[in-house]
């Protein structure tokens, strides 16, 4: 579909990005104190750690079923799910190593996770009796508390968002399953209050990734149908603006200035990247992460983009039909300026 005067940028050899030793990834976070990126390997339980130029700097081990990737806000600690370890791993971010290791169950697989001023909520277990727990990191001896919700509410570790900016507040997404839904949870007491669910928002299937803008007010979405990247205002998930884009959606990030990445699985060639300032009905640049070879030949990976934290830099996990790995491919200047 359309998406405006914009052209395409068809990526280069040279901009194709450093190849990883990975065939599959499940989240990334970019780490401004230490210009470093985390990209997270379920199958191989590792996580990478490269450079802002991409470059791999070192592999951290004995991760089993690691996948989302959650960084303190002084960047100093990065928080990982350990879903085939039942545990959720604290890793120091300057020396790239494990400090500890805080045990969530047997059985519970933690998958996904979100951090709310001193607690970290995760998503954990499979099918029908997933649910949401938290970690408390405010006291000597970290506590875990599982059940937080109802099992059945989704089906399957769902997704999570918080914002500094919008504190208090936690929205879940329905991964697993079609039609999608969100919910929003007032956390700012000892357990979580439901304050707002909404059945396939906006025409939504299951989602593959949420973001929320700088100013917490607005949950941004991607999901598999419809062909457009869909924004929702919190707490009250009210449809708001949308981000044209095309064929599939499964990737959506935000920068500290607003900016929106809004990435596709498309199954043309076409562009796997859009970038929009805030609000914005068009987008100001679109990104090609392989030159396409033949149907469907290049790809973005789902849940695939984070920022650089200053905006400047936005890097993206992508992959060939033609190639085992994947790839860490850094888009420099991704920022443009407001006219005038």
């Amino acid at each position: 579909m359309s998406v405006g005067a914009a052209p395409a940028t068809q990526a280069t050899p040279a901009d194709r990005g450093t190849a990883l030793p990975i065939a599959y990834h499940c989240d990334l976070a970019v780490d401004a104190r230490h210009k470093r990126v985390f990209i997270s390997d379920y199958m191989t339980g590792s996580v990478l750690v490269a450079d802002y130029q991409g470059r791999l700097i070192s592999t951290i081990k004995n991760l089993p079923g690691v996948c989302d990737l959650e960084l303190s806000a002084d960047s100093r600690t990065l928080y990982a799910p350990l879903a085939l370890g039942d545990a959720i791993s604290v890793i120091d971010t300057g020396t790239a190593r494990q400090r500890a290791r805080h045990a969530t169950g047997a059985g519970s697989a933690p998958f996904h996770a979100a951090l709310s001023g001193r607690t970290l909520f995760f998503g954990y277990g499979e099918q029908w009796e997933a649910s949401i727990g938290s970690l408390s990191l405010g006291t000597a001896t970290p506590k875990v508390r599982l059940g937080l919700i109802p099992e059945g509410d989704f089906s399957g570790a769902p997704l999570l968002a918080t914002s500094p900016a919008a504190p208090g507040t936690l929205v879940a997404g329905e991964q697993n399953s079609t039609p999608g839904h969100l919910s929003v949870y007032d956390v700012s007491g000892t357990s979580p209050v439901l304050r707002k669910t909404v059945r396939q928002p906006g025409g939504s299937s299951s989602f593959s990734d949420l973001a929320i803008t700088p100013d917490g007010k607005t949950l941004l979405t991607a999901s598999g149908a419809p062909y457009r990247h869909l924004s929702f205002r919190l707490p009250d998930l009210a449809e708001g603006r949308t981000y044209p884009s095309t064929s599939y959606p499964n990737s959506v990030a935000v920068s500290a200035r607003g900016d929106v990445a809004a990435g596709v699985n498309s199954i043309e060639p076409a562009p796997d990247v859009y970038l929009y300032r805030s609000g914005a009905g068009s987008p100001y640049r679109t990104v090609s992460l392989a030159p396409a070879t033949g149907y469907h030949a290049g790809y973005l990976r789902p849940r695939g983009l984070a920022w650089a934290p200053d905006g400047t830099r936005l890097f993206a996990i992508s992959g060939h039909n033609d190639e085992p790995n994947l790839r860490l491919v850094v888009v420099p200047s991704a920022h443009q300026p407001k006219a005038g």
